[in-house]
């Protein structure tokens, strides 16, 4: 294949992706509930500190009440979600999450808001968008087909990228004109519009949004929670990949603990740069979403997973790297913010084209349910390692850790495509 019929072949894909009756829509739902994760990231601490006076361990809690969900409710949500429509699921989770955020600035102009509502409306946001992802991710093999599930994943980052781009410079200059409660009414009506747009546009059935009628059976928990279980761990490529993605997950998890204090410590970083950093991040993931599709129909899927858990490590490095050259920081910085989540969102799309090319439909919810606990499982245990491991030894060698444990995420990758290859030799 010529280089010149790669781009025509990559929009072909595209273009039977806008084909896709449902696809369209499941993207405009996508585009508000990611415009309203954008101004809830934003506003809800806020909130917090300007309403309520917060402090430190407040908003700690406040986070971690927002991201308890994957860790406790991921798998009862993923045998859910095989036995009902993923789309009215999605539904009543984004109309959950709307009503639950419009309690907050209700409560606050009647003079009645307090701490705790503000954290279990967190966690309920929390719930609703994890039912919210893994619905999406559930519902898009059926939607497009198996063959264009990577290629639908790419644009649906590319979809949730962009907006994270918009919302959050959007949403602080909604705080300082109406105030961080009265910004929560724009994502919470950005939350019903997605909602609305799912209502509205699956009317009529477009696609295929629910597991098999034959395989939905009633079987009980412990059945369905074994046999997700042993398919997650026993298929290779499954294991493979979660391996991988939930060691990434932990160096993620143990540097983060440590990069804001290392930019400002360390680097000598004051709020606008960070800002600046900050704002990198989604334009790495929209680079990322926007070159998937051409990278696997050049190179194939495989060879696309281990050149991005490949280069990652040395995207790290970079960041250690600008504590040795001060003069270059910031540019080592941006190009590690960039790089990082331009090869993390090209990893994800990649891994997920192969994950819905494996898992039966009637397994989807499960094996998400599953990869989600053992990803996000250890991260709140690696962040206060990472912590821990700054305080220790300086921020300046626990970097290196970081990097060390993400070049170790491509070990179980790397470790199945050789036994792969050997496999292919051996019957070819």
């Amino acid at each position: 294949m010529s280089e010149r019929q790669v781009p025509e072949t990559a929009t072909a894909s595209l273009s039977r992706l806008r084909n896709k009756p449902g696809f369209g829509v499941l993207m405009r739902s996508v585009a508000f509930g990611a415009f309203a994760t954008g101004i809830l990231n934003v506003a809800d601490d806020l909130v917090a500190i300007y309403a309520l006076n917060a402090t430190a361990t407040q908003i700690g809690l406040l986070n971690a009440a927002g991201a308890a969900a994957f860790l406790f409710l991921a798998i009862p949500a993923g045998i859910m979600l095989d036995r009902v429509d993923r789309i009215k699921a999605m539904m009543w989770a984004q109309l959950a999450a709307g009503l639950a955020i419009f309690s907050v600035p209700l409560s606050w102009s009647l003079g009645a808001l307090t701490y705790p509502q503000l954290v279990l409306v967190s966690f309920l946001v929390g719930v609703a968008g994890m039912l919210w992802g893994m619905g999406a991710g559930s519902a898009l093999p059926g939607i497009v087909g198996r063959d264009l599930a990577s290629t639908a994943f790419a644009r649906k980052e590319t979809v949730e990228t962009s907006m994270g781009i918009i919302s959050p410079g959007l949403a602080g200059v909604l705080v300082a004109v109406i105030s961080a409660p009265f910004t929560l009414i724009v994502a919470g009506a950005a939350n019903l519009l997605a909602a609305g747009t799912l209502l509205w546009g699956f009317r009529k059935k477009t696609g295929n949004t629910s597991p098999p009628a034959e395989t939905a059976a009633r079987v009980g928990f412990r059945e369905s929670f074994g046999e997700g279980l042993d398919f997650t761990l026993k298929h290779p490529t499954i294991r493979a990949l979660v391996a991988s993605s939930a060691i990434s997950s932990m160096g993620l998890a143990f540097g983060s603990a440590l990069e804001t204090l290392y930019f400002v410590k360390v680097l000598g970083f004051g709020p606008q740069t960070i800002g600046l950093v900050i704002s990198t991040i989604a334009v790495g993931g929209l680079l990322g979403s926007l070159v998937v599709p051409v990278l696997v129909e050049k190179l194939g899927e495989y060879r696309v997973l281990a050149l991005s858990i490949l280069f990652l490590p040395l995207a790290v490095a970079l960041i250690p790297l600008a504590g040795l050259a001060p003069a270059g920081a910031i540019v080592l910085v941006i190009c590690h913010s960039v790089l990082y989540n331009a090869l993390m969102v090209s990893y994800n799309a990649t891994a997920y084209g192969l994950l819905a090319k494996f898992t039966p439909e009637e397994m989807m919810g499960r094996q998400q349910g599953f990869r989600l606990v053992f990803t996000m499982g250890p991260v709140p245990v690696l962040g206060i390692v990472g912590g821990l491991a700054g305080d220790a030894i300086g921020l300046q060698p626990a970097m290196w850790i970081w990097v060390g444990l993400t070049a170790c995420a491509g070990l179980p990758l790397l470790s199945f495509l050789k036994n792969r290859g050997r496999r292919n030799h051996g019957s070819s």
